[in-house]
């Protein structure tokens, strides 16, 4: 029988990501009766799993039985759907705030970066770079929390397929038109959260790669070009 680490995972939410994409599966379309029998066979081979962490892996692996044996009863199938479509969301919410980590944290690497390698005024576009993450991140936040895309669709089935490529090709092109946008603005050609997310960690990355720079001028946020 082999061991795993629990460790390396921040959560339930960061284990069922992990299985799912080491079982290559759709997030949109989860076999749940797979993924309940791997979560459980990961636990039962975890030698770390304490009093301290149990019980949110627990009340997951509870979640996940649950729908699993809902999904066998035919009188349940729409009921079903809802428990599955939460747990869904709940993952994409998951992976996104893990991606937008991510970007926060190399952003945060190459500020330290540039402090210990050049001088003095590159420094300061370092300070530009993070300044402007920050300022698109509250953004985000009195954007999602006053857009209808906040609200969750009624069927997974249903759900818009995301192309990061060609969100960031439009962002390109709308950017290069002028010499800046407003924010609003760019967020007004999407409908959903996870577009609107998508583009958000889109404009990280071009802030990242100094491609653009964010200036907040009263209540509105701008994006300008730099090349």
């Amino acid at each position: 029988m082999y061991k795993v680490n629990l460790e390396c995972f921040q959560g339930p939410l960061d284990l069922l990501l992990h299985l799912i994409e080491k079982m290559e599966i759709d997030i949109h379309n989860i076999p749940i009766a797979s993924l309940t029998d791997s979560y459980l066979e990961y636990l039962n081979n975890s030698d770390e799993l304490s009093l301290e962490n149990a019980e949110e892996y627990i009340v997951m692996a509870s979640t996940l039985i649950h729908i699993k044996s809902k999904s066998l009863l035919p009188q349940d199938v729409e009921e079903v759907i809802e428990d599955e479509q939460e747990l869904v969301q709940k993952l994409i919410d998951y992976r996104n705030y893990k991606q937008i980590c991510d970007v926060f944290d190399d952003l945060q690497i190459e500020r330290q970066n540039f402090g210990e390698k050049y001088p003095e005024d590159i420094e300061v576009d370092a300070n530009l770079m993070l300044m402007s993450a920050n300022l698109l991140k509250k953004a985000l936040k009195r954007v999602l929390e006053n857009n209808k895309a906040n609200e969750i669709p009624t069927n997974i089935k249903y759900r818009k397929e995301i192309s990061i490529e060609n969100i960031r090709s439009f962002i390109l092109k709308y950017v290069t038109k002028k010499d800046n946008i407003q924010f609003s603005d760019l967020i007004s050609n999407y409908d959903t959260k996870e577009e609107i997310v998508a583009t958000f960690i889109c404009i990280l990355e071009m802030i990242k790669e100094n491609r653009i720079i964010c200036k907040e001028i009263g209540e509105e946020l701008y994006i300008e070009k730099t090349f």
